[in-house]
């Protein structure tokens, strides 16, 4: 039916986008209270909810299609920006267990997870349509519209509950964030300390 009407489509992607947008914007302030960790897994837990309740919406449910995918970018939304600042969370986790800053090779890395994690998750979507029968430009049997139904549902609701399963193995929540902030601002305190002294150890040597 979405097929038929290209202004719903659109529409559909508008109403999306809108409410991930809302997502976006509620998240920083929700985690300056809550801590990054655990709004992420709210986000996470929510996205799970409502992508698999796709899986019940019937034929013609163009309102609830509308609702349920507004509600789902609106979970979804709170774990984007986080994403980003979790990863710098990790950075420093790393520069204050190992005493040394890594931030590129810890960006980098993360981010080619997510690019090989892009490419591979749009290879498996089209091996489970094929496996379920799609023939692309036809008419679709009930096997494959059934593949259809379940890809946009049930199997990214199994890899977001992987990733919220994951995300209890995390051990920067909000205390240790504090606790890392704290003891990397005191070295670097330290650090400058140490510096000044030196600098001006230096300098008083060449004083006349």
């Amino acid at each position: 039916y979405f097929q038929q009407r290209e202004d719903l489509f659109s529409l559909f992607n508008v109403f999306g986008l809108g409410s991930t947008i809302v997502g976006v914007m509620l998240s920083t302030k929700q985690a300056t209270q809550h801590g990054k960790k655990k709004v992420f897994m709210w986000g996470m837990a929510g996205t799970i909810v409502f992508t698999a309740a796709f899986l019940f919406i019937p034929r013609g449910g163009i309102v609830a299609s509308f609702v349920v995918e507004s509600l789902r970018q609106f979970a979804y939304g709170f774990t984007i920006p986080l994403l980003w600042a979790m990863m710098a969370d990790v950075a420093d986790y790393s520069e204050w267990k190992n005493h040394r800053r890594a931030t590129a090779i810890v960006f980098s890395a993360i981010v080619f997870g997510l690019k090989a994690g892009l490419g591979f998750g749009g290879a498996i979507s089209g091996w489970l349509l094929a496996l379920h029968g799609y023939v692309p430009n036809a008419d679709q049997s009930e096997r494959a519209l059934e593949g259809i139904r379940l890809t946009v549902s049930v199997y990214p609701a199994i890899t977001f509950a992987l990733t919220l399963v994951c995300l209890f193995f995390y051990r920067i929540d909000k205390q240790m964030e504090v606790k890392i902030t704290d003891d990397l601002a005191a070295r670097r305190r330290t650090f400058v300390t140490a510096e000044e002294a030196l600098t001006s150890g230096v300098v008083a040597g060449v004083t006349p």
